[in-house]
């Protein structure tokens, strides 16, 4: 292999990169794995929302007011911080008292860039995904936003060389 073929595996590989990336802002969020949302309304005990959490296998629930749109989101971690640290009984507790109000939501619409930023800039692991009249229709994680980029970039991703535990990572741009 010559120079010049190095030289044009190279651009390839840089213009394969750069599709890549313009894939990642093109990507609906429609295009994207989510499964149905878990809704529950504003009266339930929290107990009962957390048992639908356990059983659809999922880290947050959807609340809904009495139009259907939605109204809140309650995630495991408000489950550790606003009731279980705070001694309330799960049973008794209405989700509408402990709910993170108005959260951020996505539409089907919505790329997956957008997403991945709003779920980045806001700390969010999972956002409510609403149609057009807001109401739900499922909830985009972290985890299916990192399983779409790497199925966009499945070279940089998955050829990564085996690396010993005991071996540091690289720090990067962020500290780490």
């Amino acid at each position: 292999m010559g120079i010049e073929d190095l030289e044009e595996e190279r651009r390839y590989g840089e213009a394969a990169e750069a599709r890549g990336k313009a894939r990642v802002f093109e990507t609906p969020v429609r295009a994207l794995h989510m499964p149905p949302a878990v809704v529950v309304r504003t009266g339930t005990p929290v107990a009962a929302a957390v048992e639908r959490m356990v059983a659809a296998g999922q880290g947050c629930v959807l609340v809904a007011g009495k139009d259907g749109r939605v109204a809140g989101i309650f995630t495991e971690r408000d489950l550790l911080v606003r009731v279980v640290a705070k001694g309330l009984d799960p049973a008794r507790t209405e989700i509408g008292t402990v709910m993170s109000e108005g959260p951020e939501c996505l539409t089907l619409d919505d790329t997956l860039g957008y997403a991945l930023h709003k779920m980045t800039v806001g700390s969010y692991r999972s956002v409510p995904v609403v149609d057009d009249d807001g109401r739900p229709m499922g909830v985009l994680t972290q985890q299916e936003g990192v399983k779409a980029l790497a199925a966009l970039f499945p070279v940089a991703v998955f050829n990564q060389p085996p690396r010993s535990f005991e071996q540091k990572p690289p720090r990067n741009q962020y500290g780490g």
